[in-house]
């Protein structure tokens, strides 16, 4: 019985290790996200000189996500920041010079690649995340999870507008 014990609190250590590279990788990448937000500003703000609210949340947003400690936050507010660069991304619309902009499009083409690994990464974390949470529910194994003190993990999840959208894209293609 003890090795049994043994056998599943080391699967569960993997699956929990396994659980904090992948969110280490999403931290990276979120990072990244960070790193360009003030560029990206900068650059719009110098075309856009009457949107500083816009500047201000997005500012907020990425200063908050770079303090937070707590998952769930982190996870809300980066999908806050996805939506606000959607919304800097429809502002420059409104700026022919600023689409032409050689350093706007570098970062903006940088920003679409860290946006794809962000979404790589948070399918990477979920699957673990299900994977360990399906794990510690099994019979008997839930029983030694509830001893042993082990809880859920939160999963990383897209608002359902930008599950509609990615959708509506899909079904467009």
């Amino acid at each position: 019985f003890l090795i049994i014990c043994f056998v599943i609190i080391n699967k569960i250590t993997i699956k929990r290790n396994n659980i904090q590279n992948a969110y280490s990788s999403m931290d990276i990448m979120l990072k990244k996200r960070y790193d360009l937000i003030p560029n990206l500003v900068k650059i719009i703000k110098a075309y856009a000189k009457h949107e500083k609210d816009t500047f201000e949340k997005i500012t907020s947003l990425r200063n908050d996500g770079i303090n937070t400690t707590k998952d769930e936050d982190k996870f809300k507010i980066n999908t806050e920041i996805k939506d606000e660069i959607n919304s800097l991304f429809l502002l420059s619309e409104n700026y022919p010079d600023l689409k032409s902009n050689i350093n706007f499009i570098q970062l903006q083409t940088i920003l679409n690649d860290i946006e794809d690994q962000i979404s790589a990464a948070r399918r990477t974390y979920n699957a673990h995340v299900t994977d360990y949470n399906i794990f510690i529910k099994i019979i008997p194994i839930n029983i030694l999870s509830f001893i042993m003190g082990y809880k859920k993990y939160p999963l990383f999840e897209i608002k359902e507008e930008e599950k509609e959208l990615k959708k509506w894209m899909n079904d467009n293609e």
